[in-house]
């Protein structure tokens, strides 16, 4: 359950979550959502369905996305049509993003409202600063050092109180085509690392996690090297003519070691309605 359970959480509560690095807002911005022609318009239906009672838990996503592709507008509703969370993306005129605010609503609290602005350079054009505020208070600011080749290779998180709280390295890996950013806290010590693509329209960088791609070069299947529970999880897509899936069902299953797939039992299933 770990792979997918993380997909959902993040689906459901999308404020910045304490694992993910502060300059993932800016590297996630980066990669085109289609395939084909730039979407206009996403409405997405997410099913969970619950081994023991088979009762689905359902909720939907409604995109919106400008003329250039990049989104801008996501609300999230529960079965009865309520609105759980939105967020909202803005850009300059090179595409880059400059702001996002996600509203998110919480029991017993009501709405919560994070703010997160990104600032660029004036003269070389790179990202210079990350700073968010959480309901209208500056909770972190992070510095953001390039190098001679104005490449961004290391990020300063400071705190609410400019106290140095962590650090960010970037290592680039083009023959992977991978981007790495190594996590620590301020006194050095390793939290993680995340990956990401070097160019999106390439296949995905490689991982500690083991999987395979489709000819779309989605994601079939996906385990832990090595595991002596042999868990894994299967992905079966239904595609639009230009290639994007409109429907995706996510299987438990195990995955022996010559990569055989057994006792796939449905857990997930998304389906899209997609406009361009």
């Amino acid at each position: 359950m770990q792979l997918k359970l993380i997909v959902i959480t993040f689906l459901l509560f999308p404020l910045t979550l304490a694992s993910q690095p502060v300059i993932d807002v800016y590297f996630s911005s980066l990669a085109p959502e289609s395939k084909g022609p730039s979407f206009s318009k996403v409405e997405e239906v997410h099913e969970l369905l619950i081994p023991k009672s088979g009762t689905p838990s359902y909720f939907k996503i409604v995109k919106q996305y400008n003329s250039n592709g990049k989104i801008v507008s996501e609300k999230r509703y529960n079965k009865a049509g309520g609105i759980m969370g939105e967020s909202q993306w803005e850009y300059n005129a090179k595409g880059e993003l400059t702001k996002k605010v996600n509203r998110q609503f919480m029991n017993f609290k009501g709405w919560i409202n994070e703010q997160i602005l990104l600032t660029y350079n004036d003269t070389s054009g790179v990202l210079e600063e990350i700073t968010l505020f959480f309901e209208n208070q500056l909770k972190q600011r992070a510095q953001v050092i390039p190098d001679k080749d104005l490449k961004i290779t290391e990020v300063l998180v400071f705190n609410e109180k400019n106290v140095l709280t962590g650090k960010e390295r970037v290592v680039y890996l083009p023959q992977n085509n991978t981007v790495r950013v190594l996590s620590y806290k301020s006194n050095e010590q390793f939290i993680g690392a995340t990956t990401y693509p070097l160019d999106p329209k390439l296949p995905e960088p490689p991982s500690a996690i083991k999987r395979e791609f489709n000819s779309h070069g989605d994601i079939v299947l996906e385990a832990l090297p090595n595991s002596k529970m042999e868990q894994g999880y299967f992905y079966q897509y239904t595609y639009d003519s230009y290639g994007n899936w409109t429907e995706k069902l996510t299987y438990q299953c195990r995955v022996t070691k010559n990569n055989k797939v057994r006792d796939k039992k449905l857990e997930y299933k998304i389906t899209r309605k997609i406009s361009y």
